[in-house]
């Protein structure tokens, strides 16, 4: 453009953005893919049929009890959401900069 006085380009650079890679993109896929593994492990734990569910825990009534498979699913899937967002903060972090 002519006469642009700002301090940077009007367009982006060629080579920066998503396609921009840099010595700590393997942390950001490291823990999204850590994340999302957790996430589906806590999901399928929380899915087992009663049987397999292990030893009571709280009993909440004649119909529902939460079992140590359902607390262990818990644990993980909110530990893969907790990866996962953190992953997202690391790669907001590098975008910036």
């Amino acid at each position: 453009m002519d006469g642009y006085t700002g301090g940077r380009s009007p367009r982006p650079a060629a080579g920066r953005g998503l396609t921009h890679h840099n010595a700590q993109d393997w942390r950001v896929l490291a823990l999204s893919g850590a994340g999302i593994f957790f996430i589906v492990l806590g999901l399928i734990a929380l899915a087992l049929p009663s049987t397999q569910e292990g030893e009571l825990v709280w009993l909440m009534g004649p119909q529902h009890a939460l079992r140590l498979m359902d607390l262990a699913g818990a644990l993980a899937a909110g530990f893969g959401v907790v990866l996962t967002w953190l992953s997202g903060q690391l790669w907001r972090r590098q975008v910036r900069s």
